[in-house]
């Protein structure tokens, strides 16, 4: 036995050796722009072939990669929030910034410009007639580098957005173009993602002006004297890189449709150097707990209406598919043919059936251009009811089925021989197998509740009508709100944990 062992071993040594040692991992937090863009697919490669170094890119908004930043999780920041940079700088969380690129926002809206935009002089005016004039806009509400220069724009002409006309997507910024472009909504964009996105767009460009509303791109590399963790000489040479002739060239010649999407930056712009280091200590996760029962038990508003649409949506997808499911499923336990055994094994795969494939199918049919487009469901709470429903409905149906056929065998002779019709013998197997039925409802609504996929591509995670608890822990976690997240998962157990203590007190005095 020890021989065994020990060849085993001496095997299991020799394949380790075998194996090549990994190349070194830098991590970057890079923007939505510019990922939807394509200009870092290009960067990347290059960069990995001339160094060795893997780069591992995790795309999020600008304040989330700040954040990343300040926790020490990431080694390089390429960002789009100036302020939020300089300030980031001079906590002492990164070694300097410097100028890669930039390109510039823009506002686009429906070709008809029912605010008349086309009119204004200025990007301020331009979102003041919005405004005056109730047209519906699209904004990121992300906290990215759009969404903090959207802001800043409200904020010069003292308003802050809010009402019906005002959706709050929580998406990227090419998800919130075809939100916009859904909605026939005004939104800001960065040039590089709607040039990438034009093609699918009814959208049309209402305002520009480059000057006006510059967006630089700035690369920044994690402070190692703060944080320990992070790979600085690596760290270094990716960001010489990005400054380098190979990469500002890649960026200079990058086009789609024959346009630029990206400038290239010649110099260095505002330098900063590294200044005191103010790092705040205590237990992070400890104090996300304390933070995220705090907001449950003080009763937030937003908290708790994300809360009731997920109930509302999920219970009304379980009532729906229930109607449907439980009474096919006896019928179909109760008879005998053609096809019964594939349509059994059609219910058994479509019960793994992928969220996103569900969202995917019912996006094409309730899209502007899709079937079902005139009745404008995209985007609203009756499109997650709707694909909840599909997908939850194979569930409930294949356990019913289950259910009837695992009845006691006893039943199906007395219903014989006291001559029930097959309504009476549905009602009866409807009363003996109930239990059975409650636990595949249940499975259903569990299903339902803690889907992420359909929720977000069909009611489009909108602020106030279409968010979910799991879209809003989504888009809470890529802003770095991890304490609004954390109570959200809360509250997701805590729905869990009722329903099935219902569900048993319901068995027990059912005894």
């Amino acid at each position: 036995m020890q021989r065994i062992i020990r060849l085993v071993f001496a095997l299991c040594l020799t394949i380790c050796s075998s194996v090549p040692a990994e190349l070194p991992m830098l991590k970057v937090a890079i923007t939505h722009t510019t990922d939807n863009s394509g200009v870092m697919a290009l960067l990347n490669p290059v960069f990995e072939s001339h160094t060795g170094i893997k780069v591992q890119t995790v795309t999020i908004g600008s304040g989330h990669a700040l954040r990343l930043g300040r926790s020490g999780d990431v080694d390089v920041l390429l960002t789009h929030a100036p302020k939020d940079e300089i300030t980031f700088i001079d906590e002492g969380h990164g070694l300097s910034r410097h100028l890669v690129m930039y390109n510039d926002y823009i506002l686009l809206g429906p070709k008809s410009d029912p605010a008349r935009v086309k009119q204004a002089d200025s990007a301020i005016e331009g979102l003041n007639f919005i405004k005056q004039n109730q047209m519906m806009f699209v904004s990121r509400g992300d906290e990215s580098g759009t969404h903090k220069k959207e802001l800043s724009i409200w904020e010069q002409i003292n308003v802050i957005p809010a009402g019906e006309w005002y959706i709050s997507s929580g998406m990227g910024m090419g998800q919130s173009l075809l939100l916009a472009n859904e909605k026939q909504a005004y939104i800001l964009s960065d040039r590089a993602t709607w040039l990438a996105f034009h093609d699918r767009l009814d959208l049309e460009l209402i305002y520009e002006s480059p000057e006006e509303l510059r967006n630089p791109y700035h690369v920044i590399a994690i402070n190692p004297k703060t944080h320990a963790t992070a790979q600085s000489i690596l760290a270094e040479k990716y960001v010489e890189f990005l400054l380098g002739s190979i990469a500002q060239q890649i960026i200079d010649e990058y086009r789609v449709n024959a346009e630029p999407l990206f400038y290239p930056a010649k110099q260095l712009s505002d330098h900063r150097q590294l200044s005191k280091v103010d790092v705040r200590e205590g237990n992070y996760f400890f104090d996300a707990i304390v933070s995220a029962s705090k907001l449950m038990f003080d009763f937030d508003a937003e908290l708790y209406f994300v809360v009731w649409t997920s109930l509302k949506a999920s219970l009304l997808a379980v009532l729906f598919a229930s109607i449907i499911s439980i009474p096919l499923g006896i019928v179909v336990a109760l008879n005998r043919f053609r096809g019964k055994q594939f349509l059994l094994a059609c219910l058994n795969t479509l019960m793994a059936l992928p969220t996103v494939v569900v969202g995917l199918l019912l996006y094409g049919l309730l899209n502007r251009q899709g079937l079902l487009g005139d009745y404008g469901l995209l985007y609203t709470p009756s499109a997650i009811v709707l694909g909840q429903c599909v997908l939850i409905t194979p569930v409930i149906w294949n356990l019913s089925i289950v259910a009837v056929n695992g009845a006691d065998p006893r039943l199906a002779k007395t219903c014989t021989t006291l001559g029930a019709s097959f309504i009476q013998r549905c009602i009866i197997y409807l009363s003996e197998v109930r239990f059975a039925l409650i636990a595949a409802i249940v499975t259903g609504f569990g299903r339902a509740i803690g889907e992420v996929g359909i929720a977000m591509m069909l009611g489009g995670n909108i602020a106030g009508l279409s968010r979910t608890m799991t879209t809003s822990i989504a888009l809470e976690t890529s802003k770095g709100e991890f304490e609004f997240a954390l109570a959200l998962g809360f509250m997701l157990l805590l729905v869990a944990f009722v329903v099935n203590i219902m569900l048993h007190q319901f068995q027990m005095r059912s005894r």
